[in-house]
């Protein structure tokens, strides 16, 4: 309940959760239609005491409760079963929840200073978990005797996801931002696979995913300093999101004993238990909201739709080598060796994963290019300096490695096994 003033008490809104009501009890939009951005004035049932924690006599009782225990059920029910001897049918629900994983933490240091400004508690004590419902339904069918093809579409709905929000018209301090169960989306995807079962020496595994997924914030603080007029409450493509997805699998391997079929040089299966594992992965870009204004190594403002732009298509290729050694006796219990080289991103491609959001380049801000950098090269030549080098020195600075996959690794190593 809010009065008017301290010295005029007569009733001039009221407040249920964030639901606002004018003083005849009609719901208002918005409490800027009632105050209109002045001061607020609550109607305390104890205001000597209740409203001054750092007060000795201060009730924590009527300003705060126990938490309550969140019990969540967690449903989950799957359906196989054959169309006939080359087709079966699939289908799946999931409910799948977690504990707040971040933001939840506040100590009674953070509430007792809680009219401080810049003190208050910013996290929230009172969060719920996070929930996600998965759907799921597929058809696979045999090809022929070493091939099948699958095809199966889901639907995913993320609730309760954790957003930044502000709280509007707290007394004395005004306002202030914490955070609350306020997001979620959606993730729909189809998904078409073609597995071919290991022939002589080849094993092939093919996948395609298309996907649309779609929330009102990717992360926590998506919509940190945009909530002052309420939490965006429009879908748009989330920071995760990669429309196209395209996985390969090819496994090509030498058996041992009577089914090895390689080279042999001197009698002896040089390549028994020899195989080579390739992982080719290609997926388009993620989205980014491009910036309105460069700055020095970075950018301000949003211009266009909220992750209106795309990230370049990414395309990866890694190789493990790997052959095993038998180590154990005649009648022993088998003991192997397998010793591998395995080569990350083998053909040390420089995938974009981060642009600079005005130029939407990976090695060029922008800043330059406008008067405020122009007077920068202007004050090096004034100076005497070297523009040159100058130059070199910024296109250098702006090198992020961030913005790029991490280059060629070759790995080495050994596995024991009993």
């Amino acid at each position: 309940m809010y009065v008017n003033s301290v010295s005029d008490p007569s009733i001039k809104a009221y407040r249920n959760g964030t639901t606002w009501y004018y003083a005849d009890g009609t719901q208002a939009n918005d409490g800027n239609l009632i105050f209109g951005g002045g001061v607020v004035t609550p109607l305390l049932r104890d205001t000597v005491n209740g409203d001054d924690i750092q007060n000795p006599n201060f009730n924590p009782n009527t300003a705060f409760e126990d938490y309550e225990p969140q019990v969540s059920w967690l449903p989950r029910l799957a359906f196989s079963f054959p169309i006939s001897e080359d087709a079966n049918f699939f289908a799946h629900y999931d409910i799948l929840v977690q504990r707040p994983p971040s933001n939840w933490e506040v100590t009674p240091l953070n509430y007792f200073y809680f009219y401080v400004p810049g003190r208050t508690p910013g996290n929230n004590a009172n969060l719920r978990p996070e929930r996600v419902v998965d759907y799921e339904v597929g058809f696979q069918q045999r090809l022929n005797q070493n091939s099948a093809l699958k095809f199966s579409a889901y639907y995913r709905e993320l609730r309760d996801m954790i957003q930044s929000r502000t709280i509007l018209y707290v007394p004395t301090i005004g306002r202030y931002d914490t955070y609350g169960n306020e997001d979620f989306g959606t993730v729909k995807g189809f998904t078409v696979q073609y597995d071919l079962r290991r022939i002589q020496n080849a094993e092939l595994r093919l996948a395609y995913t298309l996907q649309f997924a779609d929330g009102t914030g990717s992360d926590a603080n998506s919509q940190r300093g945009l909530t002052t007029r309420g939490n965006i409450r429009t879908l748009y493509p989330l920071s995760y999101d990669e429309r196209h997805n395209i996985a390969a699998i090819i496994d090509y391997r030498f058996a041992n004993g009577k089914q090895y079929n390689g080279p042999r040089i001197g009698g002896s299966d040089i390549l028994a238990d020899f195989g080579i594992n390739m992982q080719i992965n290609a997926a388009s870009g993620r989205p980014y909201t491009a910036n309105l204004r460069p700055l020095r190594f970075g950018s301000t403002g949003a211009v266009g739709a909220i992750n209106g732009n795309r990230l370049p298509w990414r395309f990866n290729v890694d190789l493990r080598a790997d052959k095993t050694f038998n180590l154990s006796a005649a009648g022993k219990r088998n003991l192997n060796l397998n010793v591998y080289l395995r080569v990350s991103n083998l053909l040390d491609i420089r995938n974009v994963v981060g642009v600079y959001r005005y130029t939407g380049s990976p090695t060029d801000d922008g800043y330059l290019s406008i008067p405020e950098g122009q007077t920068s090269v202007d004050n090096v030549v004034s100076q005497g300096r070297s523009l040159q080098a100058y130059l070199d020195s910024y296109s250098w600075a702006m090198l992020n490695p961030n913005n790029y996959t991490q280059p060629r690794r070759i790995f080495v190593g050994a596995a024991l096994l009993f």
